[in-house]
């Protein structure tokens, strides 16, 4: 959208890059809910003509795609960027209709959005399908088992692989992923991932000239926490193949943040029981393009059914946290927007809704606390309320039976 209106405005190249710098620094300083938002040191990140050069030609290149902007050539690389810092690029009469639309009618455009990106790119479609939000969709999640680093006890990498593809073919046949694969097909798949990128590590450290450089690069490289994030990536993989569709690591993180961003889909590390990353659709999405129509699980009736299985949530939530009295946001959020298939957005305005006493016959009361409530995962964040006073955030929170001061219990 930033792209779009930037273009629409007549502004030219450099400045579109402002423009999406400034939009990143302005969501990193509202997303900041622990006081690490350092401004200095984005505002010396905004005088390098670099910065965000990736990720304005990525934009503009879909808004060609699209149609939406008039063809023209953009710069292939960050040094060739200043000798087209001051082209003015030219929207069609169909982005100049959807900026519009979207300036006026946000919910209007991006729906829009949607509805053309699944008619141009097959990957958009395929993704809803296999989490659920199509008419032919055959499951309602998809979900990849993990292995967290403490869970492995083994000594090396070669062990912990192992372990982890005795847990992968061990999953894929006794629990509803949304996929399925043979064990041998399994272990090609992981085996073959890890194997590729370890080598690839190894080249890229061969290549650096200086030894500190060099050192660095193949600590990195053996590191516990690289070799697990490669079998995050080789089973995500392993897992869109199997469902039909191949996806690359950061496509469907791109994909996974997009359809979160547009009520379509939602994702979780972090719903009770054992580790994996769960994708589920909170929206039936129908026809493509213009005609697009979409039934997203929203409102009143959603947030109530969100509330009325919270007591439930919270028990089985509150034993796995050996009974803390409060207990995180994040992890509450993630197990009721799982069971009820909702987003994030819907979950919040529940709980503000129940915490105000705005939800009538609940036979509970929730009580809200901004304190910290340990460490807070990248892909979380907490509740975030608009008071008369500007805006508060909420760490932790406790359910409790409505008339007496006391917690919901088993």
């Amino acid at each position: 959208m930033t792209t779009a209106l930037a273009v629409d405005a007549g502004k030219p190249f450099d400045q579109i890059r402002l423009d999406v710098f400034d939009r990143a620094r302005l969501l990193a300083q509202e997303n900041d809910t622990v006081g690490a938002f350092d401004a200095d040191k984005w505002e010396k990140r905004r005088s390098d003509e670099k910065a965000y050069f990736r990720s304005t030609v990525v934009a503009l290149k879909e808004l060609m795609r699209l149609d939406w902007v008039e063809r023209h050539d953009l710069p292939s690389t960050p040094s060739s960027a200043p000798a087209h810092a001051d082209v003015v690029l030219t929207m069609t009469p169909a982005g100049r209709e959807w900026t519009r639309l979207v300036t006026r009618e946000p919910l209007d455009g991006f729906n829009a959005l949607a509805g053309v990106l699944i008619e141009a790119h097959p990957q958009f479609e395929a993704f809803l399908r296999l989490v659920g939000a199509r008419p032919d969709s055959t499951a309602d999640h998809l979900t990849i088992p993990l292995m967290r680093a403490e869970e492995a006890s083994q000594r090396d990498h070669t062990d912990h692989l192992s372990s982890f593809v005795a847990h992968l073919v061990k999953k894929a046949r006794t629990d509803d992923l949304g996929w399925s694969a043979s064990p041998e097909v399994i272990e090609e798949a992981l085996r073959g991932y890890v194997s590729r990128a370890v080598c690839r590590d190894a080249r890229r450290a061969k290549a650096e000239t200086e030894p500190a450089a060099q050192e660095k690069r193949r600590k990195e490289a053996n590191s516990r926490k690289r070799l697990v994030a490669l079998c995050e990536e080789a089973a995500v993989r392993l897992a869109f193949t199997a469902a039909g569709y191949p996806l690359d690591y950061v496509s469907h993180e791109l994909l996974r943040r997009w359809t979160r961003f547009l009520g379509l889909a939602n994702f979780s590390y972090y719903v009770p029981g054992p580790s994996a990353l769960r994708i589920w659709k909170t929206a039936d999405v129908i026809g493509s393009g213009p005609a697009t129509v979409f039934r997203r699980a929203v409102g009143d009736e959603t947030r109530r059914a969100a509330m009325e299985i919270l007591p439930v949530v919270w028990r089985a939530v509150e034993q796995l946290a050996a009974q803390d009295m409060f207990l995180p946001v994040w992890r509450i959020r993630a197990a009721v927007c799982w069971e009820r298939r909702i987003s994030d957005g819907e979950f919040d305005a529940a709980l503000t809704a129940a915490a105000r006493g705005e939800i009538p016959g609940l036979g509970f009361k929730v009580h809200l606390d901004g304190a910290s409530g340990g460490r807070t995962p990248r892909s979380t964040k907490p509740l975030v309320l608009t008071t008369a006073s500007g805006h508060r955030s909420y760490h932790v929170m406790r359910v409790y039976n409505e008339g007496r001061n006391e917690e919901i219990s088993a």
